[in-house]
């Protein structure tokens, strides 16, 4: 069946109900903005433009809420208690203990329990409680069921949910914005929960949705030796003590540690690409490494306890690529030099 791209009106309305959705929904945990956000997550790591319906499981969804809270469960710097910051208007809740417990027991690295038989377990549990919690209540505004997202579904107790047609689409085109949006509303919810924990200045939201900072020593030893001690970007040899880890595909744009998605740059170089995707030259070099490299990289990711999931960071690159093209964006070159995005990234990608 084909299904037709949203209009404008159409994704007009869309982002006006997950507004209205922001703005109205009951939320006495903060499970609906991870669960937004991990539908947002999958959008791109597995949608496409058609405008066709996705369907998402339940354990895809729990497979996301570990990795949001993951960082969530540490105690927040500077503040007197050592439990979590509060999520939820009761008990301190349940996806929140599993993985704080998961996170002690692992040495606080996610790649660590992704490769132990903990972590199907762990997948398990997560997905029993967003199937019976936030699942069938994400669309629920006051005494009104608003079913824009997909199907409410709850008697039948399914393990998985079919986004409908449009939604994948709209949530790949707008991810960017969307995502500031939950994670606005989320920090908030947060910080009105924990007001007697936190400053006024509290750097919250960093806190909440930053980098996690402990793969990039990892990494840096590695890549330097992949890059033979030269700049990704500029190729020019590395001085000690001005080596930066860059995200190839800023964190800003979409966030996520994998460790093909890392290259090794100058200060200098990292600064001035800042949150812009790199020119085709840069993208070729980037698949050529991580491709003639396809089976020695994953192992000493894994050896270093790094997170990574090649065809994962090349979807999301091929999406980050695909936003500018459509903009008619520009990408870095080096230095302050951009270029438009040559139609060329498409076969860089291609295979």
């Amino acid at each position: 069946m084909i299904h037709a791209v949203p209009s404008a009106d159409e994704q007009l309305a869309f982002l006006r109900q997950l507004q209205r959705l922001l703005d109205e929904g009951s939320f006495v945990a903060s499970y609906k903005y991870a669960l937004l956000h991990a539908i947002a997550d999958l959008c791109v790591l597995r949608g496409d433009d058609s405008g066709a319906p996705l369907t998402v499981a339940t354990n895809e969804l729990a497979d996301q809420f570990v990795r949001l809270y993951w960082r969530q469960v540490a105690p927040f710097p500077g503040a007197e208690a050592t439990e979590p910051l509060k999520q939820n208007t009761g008990r301190q809740a349940a996806v929140l203990r599993m993985v704080r417990e998961a996170r002690a027991r692992y040495d606080t690295r996610l790649a660590r329990v992704e490769g132990s038989p903990e972590w199907p377990r762990l997948l398990r549990d997560v997905e029993d409680v967003v199937r019976k919690m936030p699942l069938w209540r994400l669309q629920t505004m006051g005494d009104e069921r608003v079913e824009f997202l997909y199907e409410h579904r709850e008697e039948e107790n399914p393990r998985e949910i079919t986004l409908k047609p449009g939604v994948a689409y709209c949530f790949r085109q707008f991810y960017s914005m969307i995502i500031e949006m939950v994670q606005g509303a989320w920090t908030n919810y947060i910080r009105r929960a924990n007001v007697h924990l936190l400053g006024p200045d509290a750097e919250l939201r960093y806190f909440l949705f930053g980098s996690d900072r402990q793969d990039l020593p990892a990494c840096r030893d590695l890549l330097d030796d992949v890059q033979r001690g030269r700049c990704f970007y500029c190729e020019r040899r590395m001085a000690a003590g001005s080596v930066a880890v860059d995200h190839f595909v800023p964190w800003r744009r979409y966030p996520f540690d994998l460790g093909h998605n890392f290259v090794l740059a100058h200060d200098g170089c990292n600064g001035r690409k800042s949150d812009r995707l790199a020119a085709v030259a840069h993208l070729r070099r980037w698949d050529e490494r991580n491709r003639s490299e396809l089976y020695e990289l994953p192992r000493r990711f894994a050896e270093a306890g790094v997170a990574h999931d090649w065809r994962a960071s090349l979807r999301i690159t091929r999406w980050a690529y695909d936003q500018v093209a459509r903009s008619g964006g520009q990408v870095w070159v080096r230095g302050k030099e951009l270029e438009p995005l040559t139609p060329g990234w498409e076969d860089v990608l291609s295979s």
